[in-house]
């Protein structure tokens, strides 16, 4: 049975802090997560002060006093993302996180960047649209978020990161082949490289993104053309192409007849002789 977890979006941010800037001692309401993309700084929380630079990630927890002061050479850059709920203590301590060990490693804090885009997007919707976006979007970074965080553990990390992102690239395909799908636009979505992506894709699925997102929408437009309630054109809008004739030539290409000499050859065999104009009506 998948688990339920309770957890609310509050809000997010990121700061370019001034030289020595500080915050607290004081105490912050809800959860908070923050990535640290440049600079360095001090986070003193729970009776232990850390030291803590670009990589590095820390955790707020509501009701405690803490500080936060930046280098006064090379202050900080940090993003960070707050929540309440009650499982947000259960997701930090799924990813090492307690309030006796609050920092945390974080090789890619750019990546954070994305969900920094997309909260900004849908905070400015109109309800139900925006509380329904930025609950998904908390999720899906949480998600994200732990995956990383587990993937780190032992010295697994590297080929763990690498398969995640083959895997979130096949899943995201298979979510979205209907509608047009950009392999940069999905990179830039899961956090990494256009050209390392479509490198790491290809080591492990043979084929390019391209290549699997094309025999993808061809294999599900042949199951599509063994209905007749179907024309060519709707199959072409269903697999995620506007044109009929880019997706016939397309489909072509790949399967070796046309969608309409496919659907015939399929009917044939399936239902034997086809009335003519049955034939004619799914074209």
């Amino acid at each position: 049975m998948t688990t339920h977890y309770e957890i609310t979006y509050c809000y997010h941010g990121k700061q370019h802090c001034e030289h020595g800037y500080c915050w607290g001692p004081g105490i912050k309401e809800q959860y908070k997560l923050l990535f640290i993309h440049e600079g360095k700084g001090r986070y003193d929380f729970n009776g232990h002060t850390y030291e803590l630079a670009k990589g590095a990630g820390f955790a707020v927890y509501p009701g405690q006093i803490c500080c936060m002061r930046a280098d006064e050479a090379d202050p900080w850059v940090y993003s960070w993302i707050a929540f309440e709920g009650e499982d947000a203590e259960t997701l930090l301590s799924a990813a090492g996180l307690c309030r006796e060990r609050p920092v945390f490693a974080c090789s890619r804090p750019a990546w954070f960047d994305t969900y920094l885009d997309e909260f900004a997007a849908a905070a400015a919707r109109p309800e139900p649209f925006c509380g329904l976006a930025l609950r998904s979007g908390l999720y899906r970074f949480f998600a994200d978020w732990l995956g990383e965080m587990l993937s780190s553990v032992g010295n697994a990390s590297q080929p763990a990161s690498k398969t995640r992102y083959v895997d979130r690239t096949i899943e995201y395909i298979r979510m979205n082949y209907s509608n047009p799908v950009s392999i940069t636009e999905l990179a830039r979505i899961i956090g990494i490289d256009r050209v390392y992506l479509s490198t790491l894709f290809k080591e492990r699925m043979k084929v390019s993104p391209q290549k699997y997102l094309l025999q993808f929408r061809m294999n599900k437009a042949k199951e599509l053309l063994e209905s007749l309630n179907l024309s060519i054109s709707d199959v072409a809008r269903s697999v995620g192409y506007s044109d009929p004739l880019l997706f016939s030539k397309m489909f072509k290409r790949v399967v070796g007849l046309s969608p309409s000499r496919y659907r015939d050859a399929t009917l044939d065999v399936t239902h034997g002789n086809v009335p003519a104009n049955a034939k004619e009506a799914g074209r």
